[in-house]
């Protein structure tokens, strides 16, 4: 089955590019690694994903944070939803209060470690561009 021409537009080729920041908000609702891992799983559904992984382990905090299924929202976003489309289907079926979420947000946010990532995402776009000379 095609993907839909909307999940093509919205997907980034992660072997040129980063995905979003995880500091990066999905919406009001979801302030730290959701627009990245939707990022991904676009990605990843189109064969574009490079050395990216969606429900990679700092996916899977999210997703024990949250309560949300990670096949479930992979099946979601391949219908082409855009970002607002799918922050609202997270709220729909995330069994967290939303103070928990924020919560988690801000000590995800506060750990000095997960800095590293951007690190790497500049250490990738660096490769990219060295590539590309």
């Amino acid at each position: 089955m095609m993907p839909p021409d909307k999940l093509r537009s919205l997907a980034l080729d992660l072997n040129e590019t980063a995905p979003r920041s995880p500091y990066a908000p999905l919406g009001a609702s979801f302030p730290a690694v959701a627009a990245r891992l939707v990022d991904k799983c676009r990605a990843e559904l189109l064969g574009r994903a490079g050395s990216y992984h969606y429900n990679c382990p700092m996916d899977r905090r999210f997703f024990a944070a949250t309560g949300l299924e990670p096949a479930a929202l992979r099946d979601f976003i391949s219908t082409g939803a855009d970002d607002v489309e799918v922050a609202s289907w997270m709220r729909a079926h995330t069994k967290a209060p939303p103070g928990k979420i924020t919560a988690w947000s801000r000590r995800f946010r506060a750990n000095p470690l997960w800095r590293v990532l951007e690190f790497e995402d500049w250490l990738h776009k660096m490769w990219q561009r060295r590539g590309r000379n």
